[in-house]
């Protein structure tokens, strides 16, 4: 027998899926048009062709371009928390497997992409001038480093004088200079091939665990 209270219950909650679907079929348009157009350079209307929508709808789903752009932002962060902080948590309790598990995420199939990074790139250009995208790029980067940071600070052997928070730094920067390298170098270097000189890295400042920060970490 049809029950019209479940069907009430039901509605709005159809709704809602609905209108999150639609929300993330505007980012992800707007992270095609931002990565090959530039962000000052992509329009509502670009991003409303890209996903196939009239340029009016996109004032039900975001007030403004900005906030548009922002969730764009924040969508990527997101993920790449995400994904970092799963792959430290199936690591157990092996320091050295944990730091290498939360380097191997900035190359994993679904972060490092070229659309991606350039986006990365992009956001990060307009930081100081846009509050709102410097807002979410510090929450990232205080969540990011802080585990980054602990991560370095479970290996003991640095080398003289290197903090956790400096050996952090230099493996923030190896990473991200290595997404630069993707987006923008000429010598061919694929994403496992990034992936390989990070680790590599990390093997230089901790020499003691080199085996399992470069080589089958899983089998000890």
């Amino acid at each position: 027998m049809h029950n019209p209270s479940i069907r009430k219950i039901e509605r709005p909650d159809g709704r809602a899926v609905r209108r999150a679907q639609r929300a993330a079929q505007l980012t992800d348009a707007a992270l095609e048009c931002i990565s090959t157009l530039g962000l000052r350079e992509t329009t509502v209307q670009d991003v409303a062709a890209r996903a196939g929508m009239a340029v009016g709808s996109i004032n039900q789903y975001f007030d403004s371009k900005e906030m548009l752009f922002t969730a764009v932002l924040r969508s990527l962060a997101e993920e790449f928390e995400a994904a970092w902080r799963v792959g430290v948590a199936a690591a157990g309790d092996d320091g050295a497997l944990r730091l290498r598990r939360f380097v191997e995420c900035y190359f994993a199939p679904s972060i490092c992409q070229r659309k991606k990074i350039a986006v990365w790139f992009a956001f990060w250009g307009e930081v100081k001038a846009r509050p709102q995208y410097r807002e979410v790029c510090a929450g990232h980067d205080r969540t990011h480093d802080r585990m980054l940071e602990s991560l370095c600070d479970g290996l003991a052997d640095g080398g003289p004088g290197l903090s956790a928070a400096s050996a952090a730094k230099l493996v923030a920067s190896t990473c991200h200079g290595l997404w630069l390298e993707l987006l923008t170098g000429t010598d061919g270097l694929r994403r496992t091939d990034l992936e390989t000189l990070a680790l590599r890295q990390l093997a230089a400042l901790y020499p003691r665990h080199a085996s399992r920060l470069t080589g089958d970490a899983d089998a000890g």
